[in-house]
């Protein structure tokens, strides 16, 4: 008899509880899966958080969050997931009623690129684990990965050349409408320039300075097309790399900068081009469309992109072209810059053992080692 008892007792349990969950096991539910910071860089470290909240009695003993990210993302703690081509995460809980849990999982960001949180879903279980219950979360968060930044002896000496040709081009043409002090006489200063009359009060010659019609500015062109078979990614990623340190460089100088690629976005769009700026935090804005890039419209898209800026030609502007290729025709266009006293600098990734020879002497190699 008691045993008829407890199996009735034990089925009525089962079935007001299986009524409880099916009716109510999401009410009250609260579920949050996003980043810590919006961006981060190639390198950094940062936390993927996950709240949980049961806001009603009924308390919930097997909760799994479900999710998944790009694999760039290196997570310290790897238990319960599963690498494939993206990373699983399978997060455990169990939750009281009335109970909010948050999780922080750090992680550091292994490569340039956007990364949004995938498939994220929940998986309810009742207390007797023969029910489940599941839903898609809402969630569509994305961090920003920017480029690595670049920072050898190398490139410093390099960085040193384009703001010598910054300020040769600079001081060609001056505004005798801005006057910003008097100095000494040096022997390149013009004759026009020296300040007779404190001149004869200093008895040494004294020169005006002046302002200049226009500030610096750069406009950066980046090609990401070249004609090597072999780990074209990588040559890309430097190109890519190299556009973001010298922008990040040239605005701690107060230059304006604006960058344009034949580059394309997530979708598959064209990449807008990033219009003029001189704050630090343009860096962000032009890190983050670099960030997007996924593919390239073409050679022959870039090129015309170029013979359209011959077409509107600044002459206060350098004109600094990333390119991993460097071929006649690219360079032919670039010498009616020069021969119309535009300033072009032309830098062109290329693999240490397939080096880049130009006669052109604004064209540069940037050596990648290839076995590295």
């Amino acid at each position: 008899m008691k045993l008829i008892l407890a199996i009735i007792l034990l089925s009525a349990v089962y079935t007001i509880q299986k009524y409880l969950y099916r009716k109510y096991w999401n009410k009250g539910l609260l579920t949050e899966v996003r980043f810590s910071r919006d961006y981060i860089e190639c390198g950094e470290s940062a936390e993927l958080i996950e709240v949980v909240s049961n806001d009603k009695t009924l308390p919930l003993p097997v909760f799994h969050m479900k999710f998944s990210v790009d694999k760039s993302l290196i997570f310290e703690d790897r238990a319960n997931s599963q690498i494939t081509d993206l990373y699983h995460k399978n997060e455990l809980f169990s939750i009281l009623g009335h109970q909010k849990i948050t999780r922080k999982l750090e992680f550091t960001g292994s490569a340039r690129g956007v990364v949004s949180i995938n498939n994220a879903s929940v998986l309810v279980k009742d207390f007797f684990m023969t029910e489940v219950y599941a839903c898609k979360m809402n969630h569509s968060d994305v961090i920003y990965i920017f480029p690595k930044k670049i920072s050898t002896d190398q490139f410093k000496l390099f960085f040193r050349g384009i703001l010598g040709e910054i300020e040769t081009r600079r001081s060609i043409v001056e505004d005798s409408l801005t006057f910003r002090g008097i100095r000494e006489y040096q022997p390149f200063d013009a004759y026009r320039s020296i300040n007779w009359k404190q001149s004869a009060k200093a008895r040494e010659l004294m020169v005006n300075m002046y302002g200049y019609t226009t500030d610096s500015r750069v406009r950066i062109m980046l090609n990401l097309d070249n004609d090597y078979m072999i780990e074209k990614n990588k040559l890309l990623e430097e190109a890519i790399s190299l556009v973001s340190s010298i922008a990040r460089d040239l605005l701690k100088e107060g230059i304006m900068v604006s960058v344009l690629t034949n580059g394309v976005g997530l979708n598959g769009a064209p990449l807008a081009e990033v219009g003029e700026g001189a704050d630090l935090n343009h860096s962000i804005t032009i890190d983050r469309m670099l960030s997007e890039i996924t593919g390239s419209l073409g050679k022959d898209v870039f090129l015309d992109r170029v013979r359209n800026e011959i077409g509107h030609l600044q002459r206060d502007t350098l004109y600094l072209v990333v390119s991993p290729y460097g071929k006649s025709d690219l360079t032919d266009l670039l010498d009616n810059i020069v021969s119309s006293q535009g300033t072009v600098s032309l830098i062109v990734p290329c693999y240490d053992e397939y080096p880049y020879v130009s006669d052109r002497p604004y064209a540069v190699s940037w050596e990648v080692p290839i076995n590295v």
